[in-house]
């Protein structure tokens, strides 16, 4: 046997005896050598909360340098910015608090747990790779929604609808849209979340998107709505106070309304029931050749007006009949009844772009003017052919009251007609198209006479007794 190593395991073994014989005598046991040769009573090293190194320090020293770190996450203010404008948030206005106690108690217990092998294994993997132990942030709930409450309120731009504006002098304008924003709420409020748990410059972008316009500027230019292509006026009765009311209602409702390319305008469809309940009011209208009371009186005179402008403006009328009489504002063969339910206006916009229609009434005066795009060097003109002068015929009326042989004009006569209406479109003042309208008659009014037959009374003498 090799006696030099056997000499050296005997010194070893010497020593290990003299070893457990020292822990022997001071009294220390297996358990006893944690926190008394690991640490006592420190926190290991490489052990943070928060952020904070507090690895060698014990808990008091730990949670006195921790203290500072909690006010400030609790009352530094997070600054709010959207285009240029800022806004200051305590957190304390969030119920913001921070809870590190529990932490704490966390970072004291890294490296005791398990075995005496594991202990010193987690110190040393601790003091090589560090362990941060985050601390508990709350926040009110109901605090953090309604600020993201009220800074969506701040926050949110609606947008604005590119607009046609026409000008006293019938130049159509376009105002621009514009686009508008709105709050993300779910962002903000985790922007706002992840704010309570960062230090120095606690600063967060509102989170917004944004919301563009229904009708934007180049949508409202690609309607080709860019000036006044025809006008047609009428004159009325304005002391008639009845019929006034239907005709500026029914022009009311009008005003207004877009046609595209290709689109059909139904008169009654629009301007609906001629009602009380809508605020219509009882005025002569033609019926069966004659004029009787009915409520929405006038109303004709609105799609008449309509509808001339809309032949001016190169339009077609797909739906229109003629009054049986003639009408006393429109010259013959370019009138247009409408009847609830029954008689329709339609009027097609067969231009190549969109048409808006405006109407107004000034004193005795209705007015239509349609917008689009036609060449300016376009014009329409309106011609009304007689074909036949109906003369009125006479009718007697039997007159028991007025004596015999008396002959009395109760009701002149008016005379009927057949015509035909031309629409002529001239393009640099030479006519390059003419088109039937349409044929139309218009009934005879007779005259009427009131003939006496009352028997004469006897004569008396003067001096009869």
């Amino acid at each position: 046997m090799n006696s030099g190593l056997f000499s050296n395991r005997r010194h070893v073994a010497v020593a290990l005896l003299l070893v457990l014989a020292f822990l022997a005598g001071v009294g220390w046991s297996a358990k006893g050598i944690v926190p008394g040769l690991l640490d006592g009573g420190q926190i290991c090293r490489g052990v943070s909360v928060g952020g904070v190194d507090v690895g060698g320090m014990t808990v008091s020293e730990a949670r006195e340098l921790l203290l500072p770190h909690v006010t400030a996450y609790e009352n530094d203010p997070i600054t709010l910015v959207l285009d240029g404008e800022t806004w200051r948030v305590s957190p304390s206005q969030l119920g913001t608090s921070v809870e590190f106690e529990a932490a704490l108690g966390a970072a004291y217990h890294v490296g005791r747990t398990g075995s005496l092998l594991s202990k010193l294994r987690q110190r040393a993997q601790v003091g090589r790779t560090g362990l941060d132990i985050p601390w508990t942030v709350v926040v009110d709930e109901e605090r953090l929604r309604d600020l993201v409450f009220n800074m969506a309120q701040v926050a949110t731009v609606e947008p604005r609808d590119a607009k046609l504006v026409i000008t006293e002098d019938d130049r159509v304008v376009i105002e621009p849209s514009e686009a508008g924003r709105r709050l993300l709420p779910d962002e903000l409020i985790s922007a706002l979340r992840s704010a309570t748990l960062s230090g120095g410059n606690r600063k967060i972008d509102l989170p917004v998107e944004p919301v563009p316009p229904a009708v934007t500027t180049a949508q409202l230019e690609a309607r080709g709505i860019r000036r006044r292509i025809s006008q047609y006026s009428t004159k009325f009765n304005a002391t008639n106070t009845n019929r006034t009311q239907n005709i500026r209602l029914g022009a009311k409702i009008l005003d207004g309304v877009v046609l595209a390319p290709g689109e059909i305008l139904s008169f009654n469809d629009v301007v609906g029931p001629r009602t009380p309940e809508r605020g219509f009011l009882e005025a002569d209208v033609i019926f069966n050749a004659e004029l009787v009371p009915g409520i929405g009186g006038g109303i004709c005179q609105v799609s008449t007006t309509l509808y001339n402008a809309a032949l001016l403006a190169n339009m077609q009328a797909v739906s229109r009949v003629n009054h049986s009489l003639p009408s006393t504002y429109v010259p013959l063969g370019r009138d247009a009844t409408v009847s609830y339910g029954t008689i329709d206006l339609k009027i097609k916009n067969t231009t190549p772009h969109h048409v808006l229609l405006r109407a107004s009434v000034n004193d005795d005066t209705l007015t239509f003017k349609v917008y689009g795009d036609l060449p300016e060097d376009l014009s329409v003109s309106i011609e009304t052919e007689i074909l036949e002068k109906i003369e009125p015929g006479v009718i007697e009326r039997v007159d028991p009251e007025s004596p015999a042989g008396t002959r009395v004009v109760a009701e002149k006569g008016s005379p009927g007609y057949r015509v035909a209406v031309w629409r002529v479109v001239r393009l640099a003042g030479n006519e390059v198209h003419r088109e039937l309208l349409s044929r139309d008659r218009y009934k005879p009014q007779p005259t009427v006479i009131k003939v006496g037959t009352a028997p004469a009374l006897p004569a008396y003498p003067a001096n009869r007794p």
